[in-house]
């Protein structure tokens, strides 16, 4: 019989997306391990990026802090301000120059996925493959979101059977597997709706998870069953932004009033406007402005 993972219930309360009870398991448990109380630290300030919380990361992760807790601060500034962007690769180029720093999961996922926030998906996977000491569970699931964001199903599939021989029974495996089958489309999206469902259904459906089951629905073309999904992943988090975007697609699906999908993106560009549909919105703003402009 193997060790019992005592972090169980924090990680995987991470990796479905609910992050206030990753948050909660995290500060009721009490362990001896130092290493061990390191990683959910880790975990625990990872979910409160989660929640977009990263004022509070920023402020209790001092500069003295382990390598695992800057890398995680420096992605927390990555996200909270556009300024401090430049800022953040910067860091993570010397990282990767140093030939060292990205030898550590934590270092080596963080910097992924920061440069999968910024579109520079070759870089990503440089951070998440690149060095074999690196390799997890976790790199693993997002170089597979980057696979699947570069439209190469192939190379994601080839890299789920890498978590799978990594840890087959994982959630995030689980997780990764719906992704894949999503990507795949046709007969497999019935599959990723039940890989979606069997983990609400173990773990209870967060925003994560319902809007997983949306969009697989969207594919599909049961609407009615999509909004059914999307509207309970709305009352657990309005502001989320897949389910805002997933929201918009389908009301012009359905062919409501076209205020009806431009409400949901209102939304998404007041209250995530980093996020990379409301950024490209805002940048086609400006040039409609500039244009318009110059017939004056």
């Amino acid at each position: 019989m193997g060790d019992i993972d005592e972090l169980f219930d924090v990680r995987n309360a991470l990796h479905v997306g609910a992050y206030q009870q990753c948050i909660n398991e995290a500060n009721k448990l009490q362990l001896a391990d130092d290493s061990l109380n390191e990683e959910k630290t880790v975990l625990m300030y990872r979910a409160m990026i989660g929640l977009g919380k990263y004022s509070t990361v920023k402020a209790e992760i001092t500069e003295d802090a382990s390598s695992d807790l800057q890398a995680v601060k420096r992605l927390a500034s990555y996200l909270h301000r556009k300024a401090d962007r430049g800022k953040a690769i910067e860091e993570t180029r010397s990282l990767q120059d140093d030939g060292i720093s990205l030898g550590n999961p934590v270092v080596a996922l963080c910097s992924g996925i920061m440069y999968y926030y910024e579109g520079s998906y070759d870089e990503a996977l440089r951070c998440l493959k690149g060095n074999k000491d690196a390799e997890s569970i976790e790199t693993s699931a997002m170089a597979i979101q980057t696979y699947v964001k570069m439209d190469r199903i192939d190379m994601a599939a080839k890299e789920l059977k890498v978590m799978v021989k990594l840890n087959e029974d994982a959630t995030l495996t689980q997780l990764a597997t719906a992704w894949v089958n999503a990507g795949k489309g046709g007969e497999k999206l019935q599959e990723a709706f039940y890989n979606f469902e069997e983990l609400a259904q173990k773990y209870g459906s967060t925003p994560l998870l319902l809007n997983g089951q949306g969009a697989v629905k969207i594919m599909q073309g049961k609407l009615e069953e999509a909004e059914s999904l999307l509207q309970e992943a709305q009352e657990k988090n309005p502001n989320d932004p897949d389910m805002l975007v997933n929201m918009a697609m389908l009301a012009g699906l359905q062919g409501k009033a076209p205020e009806v999908a431009q409400r949901s993106i209102a939304q998404l560009q007041d209250s995530s406007p980093d996020h990379p549909l409301a950024q490209a919105l805002s940048a086609k703003d400006s040039e409609f402005d500039a244009c318009a402009a110059a017939f004056k």
